[in-house]
């Protein structure tokens, strides 16, 4: 059984990926599975359009469907330095403090510094999930063309998808 994972992402990030602005996908948290691994693009309520292969424009109302899939290649992972000044020594309290992300990494989530640390409070690891290998369908998909994984004492069971995941889950796509 080969896993994947559904991905929910609000429609002005889920825009900025499929015209290729976005690369990078910030989260809280990752599959525990190694790359690469296939990530689909669930599209959350709002109003949505794009184009498709060929140029032709699809429009969306509403959301809640699965427009696309990515391959994650990479998972980079973010960790909250709390005094980045090793050298001052453990007694003294610089006052600073900040996330280990360069700038070329926000750019490629679309996200200023200020927006990735108000997402990320509270958190010591964040990760970046890379995109890579982007297909756009032509025509989306719903939640029931694919079986969500419920870990078991055996393993994974598929089970019926009846919502969204809030962040993501592990899927398989009905043949």
């Amino acid at each position: 059984m080969a896993k994947a994972v559904l991905i929910s992402i609000r429609p002005e990030w889920v825009k900025k990926i499929l015209a290729g602005e976005k690369t990078l996908e910030v989260r809280k948290t990752c599959p525990n599975m190694g790359t690469p691994f296939k990530v689909y693009i669930y599209c959350t309520a709002g109003n949505l359009s794009y184009k498709v292969n060929g140029g032709m424009v699809c429009n969306v109302s509403g959301g809640k469907i699965v427009v696309g899939e990515f391959t994650c290649d990479n998972i980079a992972t973010y960790n909250y330095d709390y005094c980045p000044h090793p050298e001052i020594g453990m007694d003294y309290d610089c006052g600073d403090s900040w996330w280990e992300i360069d700038d070329e990494d926000l750019k490629s989530a679309c996200m200023t510094e200020k927006e990735f640390r108000y997402y990320a409070f509270g958190r010591e690891e964040m990760y970046g999930w890379h995109i890579s290998k982007l297909q756009i369908y032509d025509t989306p998909k719903s939640l029931s063309a694919f079986k969500g994984l419920r870990k078991t004492k055996f393993g994974y069971a598929p089970v019926n998808i009846k919502r969204p995941p809030q962040s993501w889950c592990y899927v398989e796509e009905l043949k």
